[in-house]
């Protein structure tokens, strides 16, 4: 980072003072409790996993094949039925591309709702990009309208080859098997930027024209506007704001959840606690209109603009129609409170500017998308990036929540300084652990669901505050995956802006053996670690960049920035975390959002 730069950032700061895989079709394996014989295109899900049943087949269950593109027997992997090229299987039938990816229940989906972690507008507005793979085996047809007004994507779309940030520009469906970066939104080109804050407005690249120049959120509390995302078939979906890597100082990613998979009960997540620099935030999104949403705060909520506050434990209800975005800006958390509504919402966590530690030197905006409440596994693996300095002890933030009294909670194979061992409803408690020192943690059964985030901190110190780490690095938070919810294949797409970026893999023994996890780039991996005492998971990592260079190399190949494309007969998980001076993102893969918790969430008293 020049002087130049890090002295904006400084004033910044000061001045807020506060080949491809099958059809790439992502695959959840329908299994049955007493399924037969072993057999390539089926596991046994770890012990919180509750597959969804595929239809009658006696005592051998049918399942999607691996690829999608059939039906099979679970027991054996004989071929059922083979899908037309129209259809693709989902919930072991063939059925039209997106009801199957709705009946899958996973990341994959054909109807988002996405906006910016920019909850406080104390910062300018930049450019909103969104990552897409097309994950079907055919050509996919993209549209994005903001209150039901459809939007022009004609010059915001492009292409870029592996390792290589140059754009190309990319009009009509994308081909089965791509990604595009999709230029969503940025600054009106025609409105004045405020004197002394031109070095913070990131705008999208000169090639590129976005979709909108709206600016459709509210300052702090309030209520605001979402984007609307289409698409015939499905497609894996992730956002980063701003888009640009280092110089962007503040970026934040998540992966989308699409709506198919939407629920009525969640538990809020805020992303971090308040420090001189930012506040913890919530964005509640409703996919219809006439949606009821009631919350139960933990804290007071306070007073916005057209949204009225209330006292801790007093539910407050509000009403919100199709993309609207009710959010919540304040100085106490509302993490752990319980939010109802009478149609299926979602809930994305964040921080106007997070300081991690909160006596850190440079903080970043933090934004994920939290799957529901019935979504929440009973058991984590957490393991960090690579990392910073080659010090695999370097302390990586973990935040814990509990969803139900007496929630007990074990470790393995040893307990992470901190952490705790019971919790209570609505209850959160944060710890670290080394990035290399990964540990399980699950709860007594799966009607003790509980969430866990993993955190990147600031590049001048650590969870603890002491050395840091020269700069690299900043803030960032992560969904920590439920091995419930892991999948055996996904696609994604790793931002080429960025001098480091870190694959995390992490895979579940099944059926007592581990299998084989292919990368692209790389060929089946190795180099695997045991995690627990247990045996149940291990883990490896792969360099996709070093120094704005390539990553590792194999023998199958060199690992770049770009699209990636894993998959496995077994289950597992991968993680993107990728870094530069003082700028970092993350987000996971994909994930399954198969129904875990079957009672229903009771409201915190």
């Amino acid at each position: 980072m020049s002087s130049s730069a890090f002295l904006g950032r400084t004033a910044l700061r000061s001045r807020v003072a506060l080949s491809c895989v099958g059809g790439l079709v992502t695959a959840i394996v329908a299994f049955a409790a007493g399924a037969c014989g072993e057999s390539r295109n089926s596991f046994v899900p770890p012990s919180d996993t509750f597959g969804e049943a595929g239809a009658d087949a006696g005592d051998c269950q049918f399942q999607c094949s691996l690829d999608g593109r059939s039906v099979v027997r679970a027991c054996t992997g004989e071929i059922v039925e083979t899908c037309p090229p129209d259809l693709a299987c989902g919930g072991a039938r063939c059925q039209e591309p997106c009801a199957a990816a709705a009946d899958d229940r996973t990341s994959n989906g054909c109807e988002y709702y996405l906006q910016t972690p920019r909850l406080d507008k104390v910062f300018q507005q930049s450019c909103l990009a969104a990552f897409l793979v097309n994950t079907s085996t055919l050509p996919v047809d993209v549209s994005l309208d903001l209150d039901g007004q459809p939007l022009d994507l004609s010059k915001s779309m492009f292409l870029t080859h592996p390792g290589d940030a140059t754009l190309l520009p990319h009009s009509g469906p994308i081909a089965p098997g791509e990604s595009v970066i999709l230029f969503v939104s940025d600054r009106d080109p025609d409105q004045n930027v405020p004197p002394g804050t031109e070095g913070e407005v990131i705008g999208c690249p000169k090639e590129a024209v976005a979709a909108s120049h709206s600016d459709p959120l509210p300052n702090r509390t309030g209520i605001g506007r979402a984007f609307h995302m289409t698409t015939n078939r499905p497609v894996g979906a992730s956002t980063i704001y701003p888009f640009g890597g280092a110089r962007s100082y503040l970026p934040a990613a998540t992966l989308l959840l699409p709506v198919a998979t939407w629920s009525k009960e969640h538990v809020l997540i805020d992303g971090w606690s308040r420090s001189e620099a930012g506040r913890p935030g919530a964005q509640i999104v409703a996919s219809a209109d006439d949606t009821v949403v009631t919350i139960n705060p933990t804290q007071d909520i306070q007073d916005g603009t057209g949204v009225k506050g209330t006292a801790a434990r007093l539910p407050a209800t509000y009403h919100l129609d199709k993309g609207q975005v009710l959010q919540f800006v304040q100085d106490a958390e509302l993490t752990g409170s319980i939010v109802t509504s009478t149609k299926p919402t979602t809930i994305f966590g964040g921080n106007s500017c997070a300081l991690i530690p909160i006596d850190g030197a440079a903080c970043d905006y933090l934004h994920q998308q939290i799957p529901a409440f019935e979504q929440w596994g009973s058991e984590y693996v957490g393991v960090g990036y690579r990392p910073r300095l080659d010090n695999e002890h370097e302390p990586v933030p973990y935040r814990i929540v509990a969803a139900r009294d007496g929630t007990r909670l074990e470790y393995d194979p040893v307990i992470p300084p901190g952490a705790p061992t019971t919790l209570s409803a609505g209850e959160m408690a944060t710890f670290a652990s080394g990035t290399g020192d990964a540990f399980v943690v699950r709860s007594q059964d799966g009607e003790h669901p509980i969430y866990l985030a993993s955190y990147m901190t600031g590049g001048d110190m650590d969870y603890y505050g002491s050395a840091g780490f020269g700069g690299k690095g900043d803030p960032e938070f992560i969904n920590v995956i439920p091995a419930g919810q892991y999948l055996n294949s996904y696609s994604f797409y790793a931002d080429p802006t960025y001098a480091e970026t870190s694959l995390v893999i992490v895979r579940a023994k099944a059926k007592d053996r581990f299998e084989d996890v292919w990368l692209e780039c790389a060929g089946n991996l190795t180099d695997w670690r045991p995690v627990d005492a247990k045996g149940k998971y291990e883990f490896t990592r792969v360099d996709l960049m070093r120094s704005h260079g390539h990553g590792q190399e194999f023998d199958g190949g060199v690992c770049q920035s770009g699209l990636q494309r894993m998959r496995s007969d077994g289950p597992f998980t991968a993680t993107l975390w990728g870094w530069d001076a003082y700028a970092s993102y993350g987000y996971p893969g994909g994930m399954a959002q198969r129904r875990l918790v079957t009672s229903p969430l009771v409201p915190v008293q």
